[in-house]
């Protein structure tokens, strides 16, 4: 989904279950829900695009307490079953929980004996060498712990705007300049002109992927790159901030560019008429069956529909 790796997302949330619940000692559901995260953050296109519960179930490991938790998350951004165990765990950080490798032992460590409950908390402490004498910490684990945290803090930091419009320009126009792309545009949040915004969509349209993705991984511009397919490449800007460039087909474009511009309420409100409809809707069209009813460019699915055509600022919430 536009704004955040909702298969990420959700790995990240069933794996914080998995830990709590192990905590607990609850037999069998931690290891469920372990492969379950696992079988989320390997598939090879985003979990809001299978559909209702009785899809996601088809998904293996994934049975029906699992797949409404998921839809749960694609309709609210949390999963309450998992706040309530954080709750009954006496508070248990949910920032320190997303952090990798940091388990609920560790965390509720942090809390009870440094006080840190945040990011920037651990952060710091481990800067100034305040986690390595701790009981099932060493210098090594507090440098990994480091790297671990950053990459969460850069994750949550938003940019203004404004400050960053310049920049978005300049990737636009080198990339429009790379060979073989035909057509390249900006989504997400910044075409929704949200006065902040945590990371940059990018849409571009080629016949040649794998060429493309080597060659904006050439790029100057390009800072660190965090994943890299024929679909999608990831990379930071000079300033941290994170670029996800998709690469789709021409005739694929307008769902594309509807599905990844967002918001996600806005998706779930035109995907309900759809469904009301009889057909689906997703990133690669709007669909009656097999049919392609329309995906060319975002005009035609919303005429399809019967809908107005909402400019991107006005994709909030209700239609």
């Amino acid at each position: 989904m536009p704004d955040a790796d909702n298969n990420a997302a959700i790995a990240s949330k069933l794996n914080q279950i998995a830990a709590l619940l192990q905590e607990q000692d609850v037999a069998f559901k931690p290891a469920a829900y372990r492969k379950a995260a696992t079988v989320i953050e390997e598939l090879p296109k985003d979990v809001s695009t299978y559909g209702d519960e009785k899809e996601l179930k088809k998904l293996p490991g994934i049975g029906d307490a699992i797949a409404k938790k998921i839809i749960e998350f694609l309709e609210t951004g949390e999963m309450e079953f998992l706040v309530l165990l954080q709750k009954e765990q006496g508070g248990i950080s949910a920032q320190l929980m997303d952090i990798e490798g940091l388990g609920p032992k560790r965390v509720r460590q942090l809390q009870t004996e440094l006080g840190i409950t945040s990011v920037a908390q651990l952060l710091n402490a481990a800067k100034q060498g305040k986690l390595r004498d701790l009981e099932l910490w060493d210098e090594i684990l507090e440098k990994k712990m480091i790297e671990n945290a950053q990459r969460v803090d850069e994750r949550v930091k938003r940019f203004v705007r404004e400050e960053v419009k310049g920049d978005v320009d300049l990737l636009l126009k080198t990339l429009q300049k790379v060979q073989k792309v035909q057509r390249c545009a900006v989504a997400g949040s910044f075409r929704r002109e949200k006065e902040t915004v945590g990371d940059i969509d990018i849409l571009l349209v080629t016949t040649a992927p794998d060429e493309v993705s080597d060659a904006i991984a050439a790029l100057t511009i390009v800072r660190d790159i965090a994943a890299k397919g024929d679909k999608k490449i990831s990379f930071d800007l000079h300033n941290g901030l994170r670029v996800d460039v998709r690469l789709v087909k021409a005739d694929q474009w307008g769902a594309a560019l509807m599905y990844f511009t967002g918001s996600k309420e806005h998706n779930i409100a035109v995907r309900k008429v759809a469904i009301k409809k009889g057909w689906k809707l997703n990133e690669y069209g709007l669909f009656d069956g097999e049919k392609v009813v329309a995906s060319k460019e975002e005009k035609d699915i919303y005429d399809a529909l019967d809908l107005r055509f909402y400019e991107p600022k006005e994709r909030g919430g209700s239609l």
